[in-house]
């Protein structure tokens, strides 16, 4: 894939992770992700409705519901952020502000 296939942008800063949609691709790509997200979020809505409405106590909801929720969404995530990083042009801000840092003491230098 080429750089200006790509349809997110990676910004690498220190411990920090920054993932953008880039182009229409990005964004279709995101809203895709997004809307399974929505749809796992209503099936545990829906499902606890009707496990409250079925007398489930709050040990069996959490049990049977909420962990499963928590774990779906969970493997969700990190397969939304390997997905993007794997279709992402990466920068690395760090590096960038350090050429930008040696740019500028060289000027200063220059100037003396």
């Amino acid at each position: 894939m080429s750089e200006r296939e790509k349809p997110f942008v990676y910004y690498r800063s220190g411990s920090g992770v920054n993932i953008v949609p880039r182009n229409a691709a990005g964004w279709l790509a995101f809203s895709v992700w997004i809307v399974a997200l929505l749809c796992a979020s209503g099936v545990f809505v829906w499902a606890s409705v009707v496990a409250d409405e079925a007398g489930w106590d709050d040990r069996k909801i959490l049990l049977f519901l909420l962990l499963p929720f928590l774990v779906v969404t969970l493997v969700w995530g990190l397969a939304m952020f390997r997905y993007m990083k794997a279709r992402s042009e990466i920068i690395d801000v760090d590096n960038l502000l350090q050429i930008k840092r040696d740019i500028e003491r060289a000027a200063k230098q220059k100037r003396r």
